[in-house]
């Protein structure tokens, strides 16, 4: 049973209050000048507003008693022009702070792409980081992310400035109040403030409805009435693509789709839920803040008009204050509200907050790697043992080997074994639970992570490609030479297919995110630039971990035969089910439920019965003969 979200959980103001520091002093560290930007534009709009309400409450007193007309006009026009240089400033200041938004907002996803992608990968995949991964999905699954808390935030400075301003401009009202003897006016006022107060009760109870529907887990019940999950294997969440849906044409299974959607729609029980859960909360907070609108605007005109009768009161002075009165009201109202909402949008970052204050818990070395011209690193795994994170079996078990320099190293077995664990060790993405991994006699920790990798081209089985230029893949890098990239790629078997993409050649897109002329690529054909990547970065060790399986075996054959030319007097090694890929390593370690149980040629193992690796051979031979 899922845990419900920690959004639903009750918190005290103070840690609310501390929420919404923590998110401002982040949002404040990306861009210094997007505070004081705002708090100009809320002055300057304040001072608009205000001021069209008094030239309004300026001229009707002035034609409702003796005026000349020219001042009059000259002062309207004036005030006028003023107001309309006002706005049209307020204008170009909020479409720069609409973009300072956007590009904090942009600055701040990349702050969590940069954590990721300089995190350990061991925490990638934690328990704990899943967790809080997970957290973060629920908590911005509704709303506008961080652009609520810009909203929310601007409109509480907003309505604070206002209710201050029309505090202010309101203060001849009290006194008119006290010399007119109507004390019984601050009665009226107390009655409208409590009513407006059960408003806000009530407001705020629909409010925890809504965010109820909208964050609560749903239960092995309330699922059934839920209808979206499917449509997503079908085009790909939110993006078209054109991977989607295969299966379901193939397989003709729309049908079942349309079970689990229109079918669940035009159930009754569904429309009732439906109606009655999500809907209530929003509907309720959207009457209620109606009903505060209208009882602000109706009782600030009603007291003013009230005082009116029992004095005199010219009729502009009567609007300005029964709208200062009603702004009062009004924006107090606003404040409340918008700080609940504040209070959830800042809560709403606090996973976000936490992932990025993760710190690192594998020990970061700082010794230099020796470089070696002849590239002459002797690797040794010691009484190695290592399990993954929130698992309790061992991956691998009293590990032990030596990687001679310069040599072909196979490793088989069957899946789960721990061959590619052992890859993950040695590039130390993973650290062992116990046991070392030396390096010329010196244990990998110790050295500066950035330059042990370099160490080593890895090809992984779920290595990636990226959207940009071919060029750009195979250096992994922005700046790249043509030339070198050509031969890598002819070296991995790419040449025909280069040859093909005319003249952008190695400048072609991979995929059409970024373009629509980029060019779509079969698996085997991925496999082939993954290699080429690892050939380009040339580095002494050479780790292939299943990078033919999507190659029928002839073209697998070339490949290892040409990579084999390649590599030189560097050190392979390579990952395979297919045995017979293995023959022309001068070593092959088998591995069989996490432990290494088998070392030799290929000779020297077959001559073995009963071992691992000779019964894997002939179960793979006797489809081979079968052909």
């Amino acid at each position: 049973m899922m845990e419900e979200s920690k959004l639903l959980e009750k918190l005290p103001l103070k840690q609310h209050l501390g929420n919404i520091r923590r998110v401002m002093k982040l949002i404040t560290s990306l861009d210094r000048s997007y505070v004081p930007w705002n708090a100009v534009s809320i002055l300057l709009s304040a001072v608009i507003s205000y001021g069209g309400m008094i030239l309004s409450a300026y001229v009707l007193n002035r034609i409702a008693g003796e005026f000349a007309f020219a001042e009059l006009f000259q002062k309207v026009i004036l005030g006028v022009v003023l107001l309309s240089l006002g706005w049209s400033v307020l204008s170009i200041l909020n479409r720069r702070i609409n973009v300072k938004s956007q590009m904090i907002a942009e600055k701040y996803l990349a702050l969590q792409q940069e954590k990721i992608m300089n995190m350990d990968f061991s925490m990638i995949d934690s328990p704990r980081l899943k967790e809080l991964q997970e957290r973060i999905r629920l908590e911005n699954n509704w709303g506008a992310g961080i652009f609520t808390v810009f909203w929310c935030g601007k409109g509480v400075l907003e309505s604070l400035v206002r209710i201050i301003g029309a505090v202010v401009i309101g203060i001849p009202m009290i006194s008119y109040f006290q010399r007119e003897d109507m004390g019984w006016l601050w009665a009226v006022l107390l009655l409208l403030l409590l009513m407006l107060g059960i408003g806000l009760k009530l407001y705020r109870y629909f409010q925890n409805m809504s965010h109820y529907v909208m964050f609560h887990v749903p239960t092995a019940e309330e699922k059934k009435f839920l209808w979206n999950y499917v449509w997503d294997f079908a085009y790909g969440s939110w993006h078209y693509r054109y991977g989607n849906g295969k299966d379901v044409r193939i397989y003709n299974s729309y049908d079942v789709m349309k079970k689990w959607t229109f079918d669940k729609l035009q159930n009754k029980d569904f429309f009732k839920y439906a109606v009655r859960r999500p809907g209530i909360g929003d509907a309720g907070m959207s009457g209620i803040q109606t009903a505060l609108y209208v009882l602000s605007q109706t009782g600030a005109y009603g007291i003013v008009i009230m005082a009116a009768l029992k004095g005199s009161m010219p009729v502009g002075s009567l609007i300005l204050y029964a709208d200062c009165l009603a702004n009062i009201m009004i924006q107090a109202v606003y404040v409340v509200t918008a700080c609940l909402e504040l209070c959830m949008a800042a809560r709403k970052q606090v996973g976000i907050l936490e992932l990025l204050e993760l710190s690192d818990e594998m020990y970061k070395g700082s010794l230099p790697l020796e470089k070696r011209s002849d590239n002459q690193y002797h690797i040794e795994f010691r009484n190695v043992f290592f399990k993954y994170p929130g698992s309790e079996e061992y991956a691998l078990k009293n590990f032990s080997l030596k990687f001679k320099v310069g040599e072909r190293l196979a490793i088989v077995g069957r899946n789960g074994s721990g061959k590619t664990t052992m890859i993950k060790l040695l590039c130390r993405l993973y650290d062992p639970d116990e046991g070392e991994i030396l390096v010329n006699g010196v244990n990998i920790k110790k050295f500066r992570h950035d330059e042990y990798s370099k160490l080593f081209s890895v090809v992984f089985q779920d290595y990636k490609l990226f959207s940009l230029m071919l060029a750009e893949n195979i250096a992994a890098d922005k700046d790249y030479d043509g030339e070198k990239v050509r031969r890598c790629l002819a070296d991995a078997g790419f040449e025909e297919r280069l040859e093909k993409l005319g003249e952008k050649g190695i400048e072609s897109f991979l995929y059409k995110d970024y373009t629509d002329e980029g060019v779509e690529i079969s698996g085997g054909e991925a496999q082939k630039l993954a290699i080429a990547r690892a050939i380009y970065k040339e580095a002494p060790f050479v780790l292939l971990d299943e990078p033919t399986a999507a190659l029928d075996p002839i073209a697998e054959a070339e490949i290892y035969g040409n990579f084999d030319k390649i590599a030189g007097d560097k050190t392979a090694i390579y990952i395979s089910h297919r045995l017979s890929s293995c023959r022309f390593c001068d070593k092959i370690a088998v591995f069989d439920h996490g432990e290494l149980v088998q070392t030799g040629s290929h000779e020297e193992l077959l001559a073995e019965e009963g071992g691992v690796y000779a019964s894997l051979w002939n179960a793979q031979a006797k489809y081979y003969e079968a052909g």
